[in-house]
């Protein structure tokens, strides 16, 4: 299957850049913040050292550095970079009505499914293998002949003997 690219749609392109860099430059704005605060901490400790001062009271405290960057960066990247997407979809879009778009080829796959083994058609009678066996029925009652007489009752009125 061949398809073609040919232009990009603004809006589109506009909302999932925005989105995708705002999450990307808030994970970049963490580990900036993180690697800020190493660097502020060892210089606050080791900065005495080696003749320079440390200054650590004019140093921002980490936990500012940890909410500011990600916001920062976040907002920052998320609106250079979609800026920069939408000025790079109008160049491929002008290009594409002179030249044409870029070809892409896909192969379409054929699943298959895995054969299922023959099982035999359930019977009443034949239990399933996750199925209890029924008991059998039992066997129908029968009226006794007339000749023969019910057993006397030996209980009296009293009770047992």
């Amino acid at each position: 299957m061949k398809f073609e690219l040919k232009a990009i749609n603004y809006w589109s392109l506009l909302r999932t850049s925005f989105l995708v860099n705002l999450i990307l430059g808030f994970v970049l704005g963490i580990f900036f913040a993180l690697f800020m605060g190493l660097i502020f901490s060892f210089v606050s400790k080791f900065g005495g050292l080696s003749g320079f001062s440390g200054m650590p009271e004019e140093m921002p405290a980490f936990g500012i550095l940890l909410i500011i960057y990600p916001i920062f960066f976040a907002f920052m990247g998320a609106v250079f970079n979609t800026i920069i997407f939408l000025i790079a979809a109008f160049v491929y879009n002008m290009v594409a009505k002179f030249v044409g778009g870029m070809e892409f080829e896909f192969n379409q796959l054929q699943i298959v499914p895995a054969p299922i083994a023959a099982q035999p058609a359930p019977s009443y009678y034949a239990p399933s293998y996750n199925q209890a066996v029924p008991p059998p029925p039992p066997p129908p009652i029968q009226p006794l002949p007339p000749e023969i007489t019910p057993p006397p009752d030996n209980q009296s009125a009293e009770g047992p003997k």
